[in-house]
């Protein structure tokens, strides 16, 4: 059969209409069956996400977030060394940390160093996951573990659990929640990355939980939590490049949760840790003094264990035990070891001469 050019042009036109019918029939069809769209030729699915599978880090976050609340107070604060205290800066300012709350009647952990210097307890603002407000009272806090309690005046909070922190592994997966730069809560992983880490901050030595998970300015007073929402440390410092050339990542420590219950007992029941043991002295560091040897004795505490042990202000303590005593650090070290009653040797330098004096450890007061 023969056929003019025209007709061969009517039927190519025919057939290139059909394929696009057919091509926009099946992609229409497509777009039905998988809830998706056609547009400018581009086929964008509109998926609908059901029944999600929840992670092990969406179980323990959805069980621990409740517990951490943002916390901010008027105070003056300072840093230390190259360790960096997370709030603060200047005279009078707004502290802003978080804390954690451990009772359905409102006690909640902090850092010492979150309310250190404050100007009032009026000023102390406690706001919960959900956006609810309290004020705050200070029940106790404790300097030398940088650990605090305050209490709001609430019922049937949401509280954390607290695991058993000398069972943490190296490698453990943790989950940090606080209130990083003041901004609100949010969540932040890692692992351990040291059990037993030992720093020095503010002339004392701390025993803490380091790890890898993003922590900064705000989440002092923070929790730490394992994989399964229990709380295995309180937040306190990082390690910071403020001081340094050097870029410091990664480095976050944790008071463990074992010493966080130990002295939040001791707090709420005396305010302060009642059985510390202590030589009844107040000291300066060697470079308040430049003094070349050991920790001068500034006063000798009136009735306290060395007064009646024959130390006098001026004294140099240079060694407990034969331990020898270079700083303030030093000397809380080899105290924190002892206990109520012991006995220890202190070696002084008094007027250039070395002497040896029996102090039996006593009570700290308040």
């Amino acid at each position: 059969m023969k056929m003019n050019f025209k007709n061969i042009i009517i039927i190519f036109l025919v057939a290139l209409l059909g394929s696009g019918l057919g091509t926009f029939g099946v992609m229409s069809l497509y777009n039905k069956d998988h809830g998706g769209s056609l547009n400018n030729n581009v086929v964008v699915n509109e998926v609908e996400y059901t029944n999600v599978e929840k992670t092990d880090y969406t179980k323990a976050i959805e069980k621990a977030y409740e517990t951490v609340v943002e916390i901010t107070c008027q105070i003056k604060t300072s840093s230390s060394g190259s360790f960096f205290f997370f709030e603060g800066g200047g005279s009078t300012s707004t502290s802003a940390g978080s804390g954690v709350i451990f009772s359905s009647d409102g006690y909640i952990v902090t850092n010492e160093h979150v309310i250190d210097g404050l100007v009032s307890e009026d000023t102390i603002t406690v706001k919960t996951y959900n956006g609810t407000t309290y004020g705050a009272k200070v029940v106790g806090y404790d300097t030398k573990t940088d650990l605090a309690v305050l209490k709001i005046e609430a019922k049937g909070l949401p509280y954390a659990s607290f695991a058993d922190s000398s069972q943490l592994m190296l490698g453990q997966d943790v989950i940090a929640i606080g209130n990083p730069l003041g901004l609100g809560l949010s969540c932040s992983n890692g692992i351990v990355s040291a059990l037993e880490k030992e720093i020095y901050i503010n002339n004392v030595y701390m025993t803490v939980i380091q790890t890898n998970a993003a922590v900064n300015e705000g989440n002092s007073g923070g929790g730490l939590f394992d994989i399964n929402g229990n709380l295995v440390g309180i937040v306190n410092a990082k390690k910071s490049s403020t001081m340094s050339t050097t870029s410091v990542e990664g480095m976050g420590y944790a008071i463990p949760a074992n010493t966080v219950t130990r002295i939040i007992n001791e707090l709420i029941t005396n305010g302060y840790v009642k059985d510390r043991a202590t030589m009844g002295v107040k000291v300066a560091t060697n470079s308040s003094y430049y003094t070349t040897d050991g920790v001068l004795i500034t006063e000798v505490i009136e009735g306290g264990s060395a007064q009646a042990a024959g130390l006098q202000a001026n004294d140099i303590i240079t060694a407990i035990n034969d331990v020898e005593v270079q700083s303030y650090a030093d000397l809380s070290k080899v105290l924190d070891s002892k206990m109520v009653g012991d006995t220890v040797a202190v070696s002084v330098l008094r007027d250039g001469e070395k002497m040896v004096f029996e102090v039996t450890l006593s009570a700290a007061s308040r």
